[in-house]
């Protein structure tokens, strides 16, 4: 593939980790079964429906003392993909100068499965939340799917680059 083909590719892949990590993800449509009326008569907010980003729901975790998850989905849904972009950016610049890929890229290309975690940890939530009793609806909102395809991309270039 051409570098110039793998630089495009590297740049979608950016654009939709962007769009991912900041566009709405989910949206959640409270549902409380047969009090549902009672509900919205006298809290209205509570069935309200609310949307969700990756980013917005990472620092909400971090804000509301949930450290562990909350670092651990910012390492690996938000600091570690643009950390990889980085280097594969990196490793197509070598292979234009006439190099090979880098003992970086070389590593990274071993920890590329991780970057699945994330959307592994966005099903859960949807599994989760669908089982919630009283009519609880989630939707997945066009920045799930742009997250997603940015990860694919990513592990499109990994598996292009090695061949």
């Amino acid at each position: 593939m051409a570098h110039s083909q793998l630089r495009f590719t590297l740049a979608l892949s950016a654009l939709l980790l962007g769009l991912g990590l900041f566009a709405p993800v989910m949206t959640l449509h409270p549902g409380f079964g047969n009090y549902t009326g009672i509900v919205k008569a006298l809290a209205p907010n509570l069935t309200e429906p609310r949307t969700f980003s990756l980013f917005g729901s990472i620092i909400t975790l971090l804000r509301e003392g949930s450290l562990f998850i909350g670092g651990l989905l910012l390492v690996f849904t938000v600091l570690f993909p643009i950390a990889k972009l980085g280097v594969y950016w990196t490793a197509v610049d070598h292979l234009a100068q006439g190099y090979g890929p880098g003992k970086i890229y070389e590593k990274l290309s071993h920890l590329g499965k991780f970057s699945m975690l994330d959307i592994l940890v966005v099903a859960l939530l949807v599994i989760a939340i669908k089982g919630l009793p009283g009519g609880t609806i989630i939707t997945l909102d066009w920045g799930a799917p742009a997250f997603c395809s940015s990860i694919l991309l990513t592990l499109y270039f990994s598996s292009i680059l090695k061949t």
